[in-house]
């Protein structure tokens, strides 16, 4: 968590740079498991998603995108008592995203992702358990997808959330999948402001 916090200062202090470019993106995504096989038992979740991202100039046509993101992940299924239960798991997540401009208005990114485990709830009819100890403490992943550019400052993508480290739920391996659609605001950076002045 003290990484986190970390991270949101450099991003609010990284937007007074003259180039900075300091955004907010939400919108909802289908979460589920991975699991081999035994995929096909499991349902997807629709969870919202939250954060802050900070883009920065490479080179031309491409930018380096970290990131600190409030993600719901999960999935629902059947148990062993056949009832069926939700599991809702909220993480802090840290994706580094590099992103090509195609043209001006479609890019395309990916990148590496870090999540840490902030909050779960397991829901079975009247019953519910917040205790995190059956799920991993945090997962290693990646992200990729492809943005739209509606102005200069607002824009749609569409991504795929994966793990590549498994986490143990309970006795199983499992990663969050998540396919998300969202909608950003960047604002202006200095030098574009100035621009127009």
């Amino acid at each position: 968590m003290k990484k986190g916090l970390l991270i949101a200062a450099f991003l609010i202090s990284a937007a007074t740079a003259a180039h900075a470019q300091i955004g907010i993106r939400a919108g909802l995504g289908s979460s589920n498991f991975s699991n081999g096989d035994i995929q096909r038992a499991f349902t997807s979740l629709i969870r919202p998603h939250l954060g802050l991202y900070y883009r920065m100039e490479a080179i031309e046509k491409l930018t380096v995108e970290p990131g600190l993101f409030y993600s719901g992940k999960g999935m629902s299924t059947i148990n062993d008592n056949n009832k069926e239960f939700e599991e809702s798991l909220s993480y802090l997540d840290i994706p580094v995203l590099a992103r090509y401009a195609v043209n001006e208005d479609f890019n395309v990114f990916l990148g590496p992702q870090v999540g840490f485990l902030l909050a779960r709830t397991y829901t079975e009819e009247s019953v519910k358990i917040t205790d995190t100890a059956p799920v991993g403490g945090y997962e290693i992943g990646g992200v990729f997808g492809v943005g739209y550019q509606l102005t200069d400052e607002l824009h749609l993508q569409a991504s795929y959330d994966f793990g590549v480290k498994p986490f143990e739920y309970f006795q199983a391996d499992v990663n969050n999948t998540v396919l998300k659609l969202s909608v950003g605001y960047t604002l202006p950076s200095k030098a574009a402001k100035e621009k127009t002045e």
